[in-house]
């Protein structure tokens, strides 16, 4: 295998420094094949996927395969050292405005050099969210491939629909990607107040696993039977501030309709504030929070799927 690490300068910033980008080009010994995009920290309070890129780079060094990975394991370096989802300089969202304008915002300028340099070079591509510094999240979008969402091993695959509430967007690397007629699955995993090792195990396991669906590795695909397909997402957000008390199960878990996810508790008077139910009569858990954390009124709290349709 031969690997290539280079710099992609962006701009000259007020502080003297040089904003830019470090990609990852790692080449096969098996040959010609596909060019497997893979980027983490579009949303720089996302870190897991960070770490599951570095563990995923050492985990193919001596490994033989077909094709190229290009790794973008931190696609927004100023929101990344700041821990905020935002890119700080301008607070806008990276991953609303792909493919980017030169003469933009900073973020703009950003998002047209990653798409210059990575997403519209690569022939499929995995986008590794989570779920920041307190939920914690585990599904994947299954947006222009199915085998290839499935490849990723999670329980929950979402394939939105219009009209139906969920987690769409424009602007995204992903909407980058469908433009160009190139495979992508967005996949959340991880995040919150939690020992994050479990989840970057398994975000590991699932790109190797991407690399056998494409062909890259000469081994047999992995497949998961448990797999559900949902349509859409409710997001519920608490009314009140205070100690989020989680009282939902674990996730990947059903729960039904009018079932108690959580409390909201005040640190100074100790009272019960609000108490979170379940909005969605045959759910199954997709976000929530694995410790006692604080939260604003509308917050992330709990993210459930909806059931009722569902397919495997």
């Amino acid at each position: 295998m031969r690997q290539n690490i280079r710099f992609v300068p962006i701009a000259h910033m007020a502080d003297g420094s040089t904003g830019g980008l470090h990609l990852h080009d790692l080449e096969g010994s098996l040959g010609s094949g596909p060019t497997l995009g893979v980027c983490a920290a579009l949303h720089g309070n996302e870190p897991t996927g960070v770490e599951i890129i570095l563990d995923f780079a050492r985990a193919v060094q001596d490994r033989p395969f077909r094709g190229r990975l290009r790794l973008l394991p931190v696609a927004n370096p100023h929101a990344f050292a700041a821990i905020e989802r935002f890119t700080p300089i301008d607070r806008v969202n990276l991953n609303r405005v792909f493919p980017g304008a030169k003469g933009g915002t900073y973020s703009d300028q950003l998002a047209a050099v990653v798409s210059r340099e990575f997403l519209d070079t690569v022939d499929a591509l995995v986008d590794l969210h989570s779920g920041t510094d307190r939920p914690t999240v585990d599904y994947s979008y299954l947006l222009n491939d199915e085998g290839l969402s499935r490849s990723t091993m999670a329980r929950i695959l979402y394939r939105a629909e219009a009209g139906k509430k969920g987690t769409t967007y424009s602007g995204t690397s992903a909407t980058r990607l469908q433009e160009n007629g190139a495979p992508v699955v967005v996949v959340e995993l991880g995040g919150g107040i939690a020992d994050q090792a479990p989840y970057v195990r398994r975000g590991v396991a699932a790109l190797l696993n991407v690399m056998r669906y494409l062909d890259m590795l000469d081994e047999d695909v992995e497949e998961r039977n448990d797999q559900v397909i949902i349509d859409s997402i409710e997001l519920i957000r608490p009314t009140q501030g205070g100690f989020l008390e989680v009282e939902a199960p674990p996730l990947g878990e059903p729960i039904g309709g009018g079932a108690v996810l959580g409390r909201i508790v005040s640190p100074y008077t100790f009272e019960e504030l609000e108490v979170i139910r379940n909005t969605v009569p045959n759910g199954i858990m997709i976000l929530s929070h694995l410790s006692r954390n604080l939260v604003q009124p509308g917050d992330y709290a709990f993210m459930v799927g909806n059931l009722e349709g569902h397919t495997q």
